[in-house]
């Protein structure tokens, strides 16, 4: 019953993202919002920049928000290329909305039909032909797969900080908050709301404690070893920012504002930063904005990175209520001398593995030509949709 109710979920789901790429030939002031829009659009491509052509069916891209297709944009960005998007209402009549309009911050063109590319570029692409695949160095072709296995032929797409880290820059500067003073010893910050971090999926399908869940625990088991303290304002926020916490800091951001263009500086207030699950499958930005900055994540889910996270290493790892409550103790009372290594560990793993640039140099080393790209590797079947 279970597994019927399962495949049901999933075609509802199936049904309900096809109707919300192609609802846009249903409102007709919107298809005219886009030819003014791409009328004003940029269409001479440069002759003396590396190239990277983004041809999609859709909008199916976009993942919750925008944020993937933006993601992959400013990736290829941050590495060096310009992007070309290939003109296509279907996947461009969204440009101006939520996460995706953040790609209107950096300089682009679109191609139209009738125009030609001018020297190499990269294609990158979810059809599975493209009239542009021909004269590609090298093509992209997007896998949205679920059940990623380190022996497929493909590249495992890394998970990606909030999408306006990237947007204001703070992704440039991640030297400057690897530097300053960590006041507290342990951090979480993010939305606590347990209604919506409760989901079954986390627990039946990855075997993991839920974000409500991890919380719940931590507040129901005090220990004489550290302080507990949750933020519950913003003006509790900027008392504590200033105070030297040997112990755990809990803020929940629906209760805490932060900018954006404050959020590493405020992740990087802290050692230790606890990384709990997201909504329906674990991977959550803050664990990578957490590395980024040299705070060492504490976590459940090592084994979603490729490669791993390693326990000692550059993250400390739990699998159960117990072992949390340990390595809460253990990240409250680790000398110095261990702390720098296991920071400098994680700093060490975000520049190799995780920065932009490292990503789509990795990505195009993959393969030859064509390259296979697994856009969400840790996702299982079930938990969760692409």
């Amino acid at each position: 019953m279970a597994s019927i109710l399962l495949q049901l979920a999933k075609y509802g789901h199936q049904l309900d993202g096809a109707i919300n790429r192609y609802k846009a030939v249903l409102y007709p002031q919107r298809y005219m919002d886009y030819r003014r829009w791409l009328t004003q659009q940029r269409t001479d491509i440069p002759a003396n920049q590396p190239l990277v052509v983004f041809d999609f069916r859709d909008t199916r891209i976009d993942g919750p928000q925008g944020r993937r297709f933006y993601c992959l944009f400013i990736f290829f960005v941050r590495a060096g290329f310009y992007p070309v998007l290939r003109e296509n209402y279907f996947f461009l009549g969204n440009i101006q909305d939520k996460y995706k309009k953040l790609c209107l911050q950096e300089k682009f063109s679109v191609l139209h039909d009738h125009q030609t590319l001018p020297g190499n570029y990269v294609l990158v692409t979810d059809k599975w032909h493209s009239r542009l695949a021909a004269a590609a160095t090298q093509i992209v072709s997007l896998n949205y797969q679920t059940d990623y296995s380190v022996e497929d032929a493909c590249f495992p797409m890394p998970f990606p900080m909030f999408p306006p880290i990237y947007a204001f820059q703070q992704d440039l500067h991640l030297q400057q908050f690897r530097q300053q003073a960590r006041r507290w010893r342990i951090f979480f910050g993010g939305d606590a709301n347990p209604e919506k971090y409760n989901k079954d999926s986390i627990s039946s399908i990855y075997k993991k404690l839920t974000r409500a869940q991890l919380l719940q625990i931590l507040q129901a088991n005090p220990s004489p070893m550290y302080e507990y303290r949750e933020l519950h304002s913003n003006a509790e926020f900027e008392l504590t920012a200033s105070q030297q916490i040997n112990g755990l800091v809990v803020m929940n951001t629906r209760q805490c504002k932060v900018e954006p263009v404050n959020w590493l500086r405020t992740m990087a207030s802290s050692d230790f930063f606890l990384a709990c699950p997201g909504v329906r499958y674990p991977m959550s930005h803050n664990l990578i904005e957490a590395m980024a900055v040299g705070s060492i994540p504490i976590t459940q889910y090592p084994e979603m990175f490729f490669p791993a996270l390693e326990h000692g290493k550059n993250c400390l790892v739990f699998n159960n209520e117990a072992e949390l409550l340990a390595v809460i103790q253990q990240a409250a009372t680790m000398p110095d001398a261990q702390r720098a290594r296991l920071s400098q560990g994680a700093q060490d793993y975000y520049d190799t593995y995780l920065t932009p640039t490292a990503c789509i140099h990795g990505l195009l080393q993959h393969r030859p030509r064509t390259i296979s790209l697994r856009l969400l590797p840790f996702l299982k079947a079930g938990g969760g949709f692409a």
